[in-house]
């Protein structure tokens, strides 16, 4: 039987991102250059612009890779059976604790590289967010479909959760809290949304601006 085998492209490639994600966590991205990614990675800045264009498209290469080892890690809690749907989005909440935390070092430069992908690729956010709504919405379903939820329009509630989650989604918060401290917030702010989806009163009061 004859095996696939991976292109050396896509090797070197990855070569190219694991040394650059070191440099750039280390150093930052506005203190990292292109020809310091190529000799960290053994090549000639002139070959490395064979594999990517320029410094932003590694940095948002970098990220990619880490948001959907992150993903990953989360869709195995949605899709795991071990937890009830209200346990999972408590452990949802603490996933993004750990991951967040395992992101930050005492000399990470962790918050410069949010903070460009941020300005650069703001499309890469908003893509890795959907991915986000669509596994907090499948825990959703699941807890509309057992009773323990009640929620009329997941979409919606599935990003509003999403939104309270993000202080634990976002590595520049990780320094504002011990980690027990963070565990616990993370733990607080599930059980408020699981309270507030096991609320079924007679009328609704849904405030708006």
């Amino acid at each position: 039987m004859q095996t696939s085998k991976r292109p050396a492209t896509d090797d070197v490639r990855e070569a190219i991102l694991n040394v650059a994600e070191t440099r750039l966590f280390r150093f930052g991205y506005h203190k990292t250059t292109m020809a310091e990614i190529a000799d960290d990675v053994g090549m000639s800045a002139a070959n490395l612009y064979r594999y990517f264009e320029n410094k932003q498209d590694i940095v948002a290469e970098c990220a990619s890779r880490t948001m959907d080892e992150r993903l990953e890690r989360l869709r195995a809690i949605t899709n795991g059976t071990k937890y009830t749907p209200a346990e999972k989005l408590v452990q949802y909440a603490l996933e993004l604790v750990d991951d967040s935390h395992s992101l930050v070092g005492s000399d990470s430069m962790i918050g410069e590289l949010c903070d460009t992908i941020t300005r650069e690729r703001p499309s890469l956010l908003h893509a890795k967010n959907e991915i986000h709504y669509a596994l907090i919405g499948e825990i959703l379903s699941d807890g509309v479909a057992n009773g323990d939820f009640a929620t009329s329009d997941i979409e919606q509630t599935a990003r509003h959760i999403h939104s309270a989650f993000m202080l634990f989604d976002v590595p520049l918060f990780v320094g504002f809290y011990d980690r027990e401290e963070f565990n616990q917030r993370a733990i607080g702010v599930a059980n408020l949304m699981i309270n507030g989806l096991r609320r079924q009163p007679a009328t609704q009061n849904n405030f708006s601006l």
